[in-house]
C-alpha cells in the first residue's frame, strides 16, 4: 500500500443541495444548459458554463490551468463534471477541473436532470408521472425512456412545449401535460383488453407519452418553429425516435419491432387506417383522443342549456334530422 491510503471520490449531490457546501470537491451529473468565453476582472480568460438539475442551476468556471481537462460537448448533453464549490452570495458556483459527457448508461434517471424550474406549473404534474413512468419501465423499456429524454433535441424542450397552437391543451408545457394525463387509464385498459401480453401495459405508456413528440417542430413553445407546416407532427415523431429504436432494436428486437408499428399505425390517416394489427394502437389512438377532448369538457347542463335552441332548429321548416 506504501502508506497511501485510496478514497472514494466525493459526490458533489443535486446542485441545489450545495448552497450549504462551501468548500467541496467532488464529482456530479448534470445538463449542461450553457456555455460562453469570458474575460475575469483580471483579464483571465475563462470558459463560464451553467449545469442544470431537477433541483435547480449553477454556474461553473474552468480556468485555465483545467482547460486542457475539458471535452465539451453539445448544450443539453448530460455531463461528469469534478470541482471545487464555492458559495458566492448565497448560491453555489463550482470552480471546474475536469469535464466530459457522460455515458448515458451511467447517466441517473433523466427526469432527476430535467430542470423543473423550466417546467410551467401547470404541467409539473405531467413531470411527476414521467419520472414514475422512468422508475417503473421494465428493461430495457426503462433505459430506452432515458436515452429519450436526455437526447438534446428533445429533453428540456419537452418541459415547455404546447401541444397545439388553438385546440386542446395550447398551453406552455401542454404537451407534457397531455402525453402523460391517461398514463393510469392506459395501463389499466391495457391489462384488461391484452391480460395475457405482460409488456402490454409498459408498451402503451410509452407509446402515449411519445406519440406526439413531433409537435416539439411543428407547435413549439410559444411560436411554430421555421417550416412547421411542411410535414406531420407524426413523421417528425418517427425521425426524432429512429436513433432511439435502432438502440432499443439491439436490445430486443419485439419491442423495438412493436414501438414502430404504433408509430407508423398512429402516423397513418385516419381515414386510411385500417383494424389495428397491435390493440396497444388502438388503445392509445382512443386515450389520445379522450385526452384532446378534455379541454372542452361538454356535460349535461351544457347539453340541456341548448334545449330551446334544438326545438328552434327543429321547427324550422327546412330542417333535416
Amino acid at each position: 500500500m506504501n502508506g497511501l491510503i485510496k478514497t472514494t471520490p466525493c459526490t458533489l449531490g443535486r446542485a441545489a443541495s450545495l448552497r450549504d457546501k462551501n468548500g467541496l470537491r467532488g464529482t456530479g451529473h448534470y445538463l449542461l444548459t450553457g456555455a460562453e468565453e469570458r474575460t475575469s476582472s483580471s483579464r483571465v480568460p475563462y470558459l463560464r458554463v451553467t449545469l442544470e438539475d431537477a433541483s435547480g442551476r449553477m454556474i461553473g468556471s474552468v480556468w485555465p490551468e483545467h482547460r486542457h481537462r475539458i471535452e465539451l460537448p453539445a448544450l443539453q448533453t448530460v455531463i461528469s463534471v469534478s470541482g471545487l464549490v464555492k458559495v458566492l452570495d448565497y448560491e453555489p458556483h463550482l470552480n471546474i477541473e475536469r469535464l466530459f459527457p457522460t455515458p448515458i448508461d451511467e447517466a441517473p434517471p433523466a427526469t432527476d436532470l430535467l430542470p423543473r424550474h423550466r417546467c410551467p406549473a401547470q404541467a409539473l404534474p405531467g413531470l411527476d408521472a414521467l419520472a414514475a413512468l422512468e422508475r417503473t419501465l421494465p428493461r430495457p423499456l426503462d433505459s430506452f425512456l432515458k436515452r429519450v429524454l436526455l437526447d438534446p433535441a428533445i429533453g428540456v424542450r419537452l418541459l415547455r412545449c404546447r401541444a397545439s397552437v388553438s385546440h386542446h391543451h395550447a398551453f406552455e408545457g401542454g404537451l407534457l401535460a397531455h402525453s402523460t394525463q391517461m398514463l393510469d387509464i392506459a395501463a389499466a385498459l391495457s391489462r384488461l383488453v391484452l391480460p395475457n401480453d405482460p409488456t402490454a401495459p409498459a408498451m402503451t405508456q410509452l407509446g402515449l407519452v411519445l406519440h406526439d413528440l413531433g409537435k416539439l417542430r411543428s407547435v413549439g413553445e410559444t411560436r411554430r418553429p421555421q417550416g412547421a407546416l411542411v410535414v406531420s407532427h407524426e413523421f417528425i415523431t418517427i425521425e426524432l425516435l429512429a436513433p432511439h429504436i435502432r438502440w432499443l432494436e439491439r436490445q430486443d428486437f419485439e419491442l423495438a419491432l412493436g414501438l414502430r408499428y404504433l408509430l407508423s399505425y398512429l402516423a397513418t390517416p385516419r381515414k386510411a387506417r385500417t383494424f389495428a394489427k397491435y390493440a396497444v394502437a388502438e388503445i392509445i389512438e382512443r386515450l389520445d383522443e379522450l385526452s384532446a377532448a378534455t379541454h372542452n369538457a361538454r356535460d349535461l347542463a351544457s347539453l340541456t342549456s341548448q334545449k330551446s335552441q334544438l326545438m328552434k332548429v327543429r321547427t324550422e321548416p327546412h330542417a333535416v334530422w
